[in-house]
C-alpha cells in the first residue's frame, strides 16, 4: 500500500472570455492529471486592478502530482495554449491563470516541500473555493485549517458570488 500519497491544490482563474477559458483549462487539466475534487465556480472582483472585468475562479485538487517544477511547467503550457501572456503587471487581464496553492500529504497536512501561495491565506477568491474541497488541510506554520482561515478573513468582498 502506498504511503506517500500527495495532493496538489490549484486555483484556476480567468477574466478574458472567462467561461470558455475556465472550462477549457479544466478540461486540459483533466486530460493530464487525475482530478480528485473541484469547487464551484466563483465570480470575484479583480484584486488590484479596478476597472477590469471580474474573474471566474475555481479550485481543483489533483491526485499524485509530479514534482513542483514539472507541474508548474505543465500548467504554464496549458496557460500558453490558451493565450496567456505574462506581464510585469501581475494584475493584468488574463485568459487563464493556474496557480499552485499548496501540496498536502495523505493526512491533509500542507507540506513545506513546495511554496504555499499566500493567496490561500489572504484572499477570498482563493481561500473560499479551496475551503470547499480542502477544508481540513492544515497549514504547517499556524496549525489552522483552510476552513478556519476563511472564517478569519471575514466577509467576502462585494461582488463575490458563486455562479455555478
Amino acid at each position: 500500500m502506498a504511503t506517500n500519497i500527495r495532493f496538489s491544490l490549484l486555483l484556476l482563474g480567468s477574466n478574458v472570455d472567462a467561461d470558455r477559458n475556465l472550462e477549457t483549462g479544466f478540461r486540459m487539466l483533466s486530460e493530464q492529471f487525475t482530478i480528485g475534487s473541484k469547487s464551484p465556480i466563483y465570480q470575484s472582483p479583480p484584486v488590484g486592478a479596478p476597472g477590469t472585468s471580474d474573474f471566474l475562479n475555481q479550485a481543483v485538487i489533483i491526485d499524485d502530482p509530479p514534482t513542483y517544477e514539472q507541474l508548474r511547467d505543465q500548467l504554464r503550457s496549458i496557460e500558453a495554449l490558451l493565450g496567456r501572456k505574462r506581464s510585469e503587471d501581475l494584475n493584468h487581464p488574463r485568459t487563464i491563470d493556474i496557480d499552485i496553492l499548496a501540496l498536502a500529504d495523505k493526512d491533509l497536512r500542507i507540506l513545506n516541500d513546495w511554496p504555499i501561495d499566500e493567496a490561500l491565506e489572504t484572499f477570498h477568491h482563493a481561500a473560499i473555493p479551496a475551503s470547499l474541497i480542502a477544508p481540513d488541510w492544515r497549514f504547517p506554520h499556524s496549525g489552522k485549517t483552510i476552513e478556519e482561515t476563511v472564517r478569519s478573513l471575514g466577509p467576502a468582498p462585494e461582488g463575490f458570488l458563486a455562479v455555478r
